[in-house]
């Protein structure tokens, strides 16, 4: 099968969502050495050359032509498009107007509904001058039969809805819906999600989600994210400490140091920690924000023995970084009080080193966390409840050990990528015979 995956962004840039489509990408490649019988399986991503989300808006950092991985990583091949800049407040009507009129002309899409799409990024412009003038399949290796992309709330979905029609082809998504976040509170993105043939959610919460804004069942696949758990155990602690000097108890939070993924709320709970544990040690692994160096700032200030990692994605190599994983099997408890996640594949990485969690108390976390079995469930932004949460399990190491013991037979049990994989491909088989059909 001839397949195009489009991910909003492409490694070296570092997110579970981007990930997701490069670990399936590597699958299909191994379904060809299993099934040599069969046709082989052709893969191309399609992405953008953002590597923070800045860039999706012309903005940011970006991986230049002359990289090593700029057109192929792991043997997958990648076309990556140049962001154009995007006002996202006030919208940038020359370069945003191609890609509407793209909307319009092959989605049937009104402009005010495609903007709360391409309001967020990215603008192709070689893309929309390819599509328009009906010369993209000459940049392609081959004719596709069909396209997945992740995910919301960025337009590469409008994209990959306007190929899908562009060679009249099925088209698949995983959203990895923030039911809590504002920005995707809102009915217009769903009519966009209407137009994907098939979906691909995390959690049966998410799949009652679309359900209930008016996307049919059958459209809809419950897949869970994987972790190659095998990476998790090879012995990385040295990795992290030949550069950092750290004691125990650890704290660890790995992800975007924001409000929603509860980097500041840890900050705001730290006071109270060291009340009770003076000794304890922080590490934060992530690309930072604004809110967050001005508050890390301020507890450097008033606690200057703080024993404080800050690490950002630069110092690292990958989803893989042997600091990355050290970190993750030195720490004692592994915390992101995120406000929404469709999934979190960062609790499935605590949970390969066998460490408890900490995450928030929502739908969609009741079906990945087990509350007091795995790990703790906390109200989102309360620095009380935290505080507890984290004083519990540094109080009761037997409680830690069990917690994430239990996390990590969850893990090698239920989140397979060679299995996620293989229902994966399964879907395309079935959504591209059947529209062969009509």
């Amino acid at each position: 099968m001839k397949i195009l995956l489009f991910p909003t962004r492409f490694f070296p840039a570092i997110s579970g969502g981007d990930f997701y489509l490069q670990r399936l990408g590597k699958e299909f490649l191994k379904i060809n050495k299993v099934n040599l019988k069969q046709s082989q399986n052709q893969i191309l991503f399609l992405t953008t050359n953002a590597l923070d989300f800045g860039a999706l808006h012309g903005k940011g950092k970006i991986i230049v032509e002359n990289h090593r991985y700029y057109e192929k990583f792991e043997n997958l091949s990648i076309k990556r498009f140049k962001s154009s800049q995007n006002n996202q407040k006030n919208g940038n009507f020359q370069e945003n107007f191609y890609l509407q009129e793209l909307c319009s002309k092959y989605l049937g899409l009104s402009h005010e509904i495609s903007e709360i799409l391409i309001k967020n990024g990215p603008i192709l412009r070689d893309l929309d001058k390819l599509l328009l003038s009906k010369q993209f399949e000459k940049i392609l290796p081959f004719k596709p039969d069909v396209i997945h992309c992740t995910y919301l709330p960025y337009s590469n979905l409008l994209y990959s809805l306007i190929i899908a029609k562009y060679f009249n082809i099925p088209s698949i998504v995983t959203p990895f819906l923030h039911d809590s976040n504002l920005r995707y509170q809102n009915q217009e993105i769903f009519e966009i999600l209407k137009k994907f043939d098939k979906i691909i959610a995390c959690t049966n919460h998410e799949k009652n989600l679309y359900i209930s804004n008016g996307i049919k069942e059958e459209k809809i696949h419950v897949f869970p994210m994987g972790i190659d758990i095998n990476r998790f155990q090879k012995d990385c602690r040295s990795d992290f400490l030949k550069y950092y000097s750290i004691k125990s108890p650890i704290l660890l939070f790995c992800g975007h140091k924001n409000y929603e993924k509860g980097a500041l709320t840890i900050l705001d709970t730290i006071p109270l920690v060291i009340k009770k544990y003076p000794n304890i040690s922080f590490i934060f692994i992530g690309s930072p924000t604004k809110a967050f160096n001005y508050k890390y700032g301020k507890i450097r200030k008033n606690y200057p023995s703080l024993q404080f990692i800050n690490i950002s994605p630069d110092n690292l190599s990958g989803i893989f970084d042997p600091q990355k994983i050290g970190a993750f099997q030195l720490t004692d408890i592994f915390c992101m009080p995120s406000r929404s996640d469709a999934y979190g594949i960062v609790y499935l990485e605590a949970w390969a080193c066998k460490k408890p969690v900490i995450g928030v108390d929502n739908d969609s976390m009741r079906e990945v966390i087990e509350h007091e079995k795995d790990g703790i469930l906390v109200k989102f932004d309360d620095v009380e409840d935290l505080k507890n949460a984290i004083i519990n399990l540094l109080k009761n190491p037997k409680k830690r050990k069990e917690m994430g013991e239990n996390g990590f037979l969850k893990v090698s049990n239920l989140n397979n990528w060679n299995e996620i994989g293989i229902k994966t491909m399964q879907i395309y088989t079935q959504i591209r015979k059947t529209s062969k059909n009509e």
